[in-house]
């Protein structure tokens, strides 16, 4: 079983700083600003690591930096009780531990290279280990050059990617081993936005020491930014072509060529926010034409100014296959989306209906605590559920269309971090999926609990 799965947070809701309030460790590592310390004489700790000379030319230099993160994990009826027959068991309690290090090396001020070593494992669980998701003992999992210059840069080689508020593209911070892509970004710098033209193929995670493959899949389009207002209006933009083998509809296989646009606006404003995002994909998957959307609104109003306080709502709406005796596919393809909602369930977020209210507030210093609920149903009951990583979960092939059910159930999420130091946070996170009447037509349907302890310490 594949349980593409990940933690459903606004990433850049957590702040994540490091000794000094001027430097900015980001989760993308080769964006991480570390400029105060450049003239720094007298650096303390961790901070000696960064700008490290490289003869008498202070342009040219070597920092590192790296990440330690141990997770214990508990699950109550793993995939609502439904797992393959290699698997020993449904109720699991695992130790997941990732070691990521790196180093930047700028050689004037336009060239650098950057590369990343990682390392995760997996204890406790007898159950297959997912490379993809649980173990990779150890992998050069980014290693690039990149040319920069005034409204240019070129990015070359193996790195980790995300657009937008991750519905396209992603690195998947959640699971035990994060993702990334093998290609060239060219991207173009505007006095108010982006542009990103990209050429890559997702890189394949596997267990053991340096193994991993790549070239299976190919991608290729344009993400643009445009802001307004002062940056408090932001329009994202997107066209993209996805070619692979790799996927299967339905339980069929084939090759895909498939195009898809889109387009996200969004707010940055005092008190009510918003996010608008659609896209639509055609092309097609062997004799299928494909004719797929996706629709997104989440609009938020801030609450108890003292706490920061984000009070919301969202709906999505994702297609899937109207007939499986047409000639057109409707299963909308997630690319490497994040899995919308966490990683109690391995859900992604294609031919679903779901409505989510939540609350997002900080009752003390250094906590943040996000509190939500998801009512999750399929768009299509002639169509299945699918992971966040677009394999085909439930139902069964030999129980295909066998039910017309469509409520999948409702998730309840709470996701605390607490932000101990400025290197180390700690975060206690629950979640319990109430089985709705989808998955007790096709399989055991028994509720699901998940908990959840981590701590990270990044530098």
């Amino acid at each position: 079983m594949k349980k593409y799965i990940v933690k459903t947070v606004m990433i850049g809701w957590l702040a994540i700083t490091t000794t000094s309030a001027q430097n900015k460790i980001s989760w993308l590592r080769y964006d991480d600003d570390f400029t105060t310390l450049k003239k720094d004489t007298v650096k303390k700790g961790l901070d000696k690591v960064k700008y490290i000379s490289l003869g008498n030319n202070n342009n040219n230099n070597i920092s590192f930096g790296g990440e330690f993160r141990d997770q214990l994990q508990y699950y109550d009826n793993l995939n609502f009780g439904d797992v393959p027959p290699t698997y020993a068991k449904t109720d699991v309690f695992q130790h997941l531990r990732r070691i990521m290090i790196h180093t930047n090396i700028e050689l004037g001020n336009h060239f650098r290279f950057f590369m990343q070593l990682n390392h995760t494992s997996r204890d406790f669980n007898d159950n297959p280990v997912t490379p993809e998701i649980d173990e990779n003992q150890l992998s050069l999992h980014q290693a690039f050059g990149e040319l920069k210059l005034t409204h240019w840069n070129f990015r070359l080689g193996q790195q980790e990617i995300f657009y937008g508020n991750h519905r396209l593209i992603t690195f998947r911070e959640g699971p035990n081993t994060r993702q990334a892509f093998d290609g060239l970004i060219v991207k173009r710098k505007f006095k108010n936005g982006t542009l990103d033209f990209f050429v890559i193929s997702k890189v394949i995670s596997k267990q053991y020491v340096f193994d991993d493959e790549s070239m299976h899949d190919g991608l290729l389009g344009i993400y643009g930014t445009q802001f307004y207002a002062n940056h408090k209006l932001g329009l994202d933009y997107y066209l993209v072509n996805f070619q692979s083998r790799n996927r299967m509809y339905n339980y069929q296989a084939g090759y895909e060529n498939r195009q898809t646009g889109g387009i996200r606006f969004f707010s940055n404003l005092k008190t009510v926010n918003f996010e608008f995002e659609g896209a639509y994909q055609t092309g097609t998957f062997n004799d299928l034409t494909i004719a797929a959307y996706t629709v997104l609104a989440d609009i938020n109003l801030s609450v108890f100014p003292s706490k920061k306080g984000v009070i919301g709502f969202a709906a999505n709406i994702a297609s899937g296959d109207k007939d499986n005796t047409d000639d057109k596919l409707n299963t909308y393809n997630l690319l490497y989306a994040k899995p919308a909602y966490g990683l109690v369930a391995p859900i992604g977020a294609t031919n679903m209906v779901s409505l989510s209210p939540y609350l997002k507030i900080n009752p003390i210093q250094k906590l943040n605590v996000l509190a939500q609920v998801f009512f999750l149903g399929r768009n299509s009951n002639q169509d299945g559920t699918y992971s966040p990583g677009m394999v085909q979960n439930r139902p069964t092939p030999n129980a295909f269309l066998a039910s017309d059910k469509k409520t999948l159930g409702q998730l309840y999420v709470m996701e605390t971090t607490y932000q101990q130091t400025k290197k180390l946070s700690l975060s206690l996170d629950t979640s319990y999926f109430k089985a709705g009447s989808y998955p007790k037509a096709t399989g055991n349907g028994a509720d699901i609990l998940y908990l959840s302890l981590k701590s990270t310490f990044r530098f």
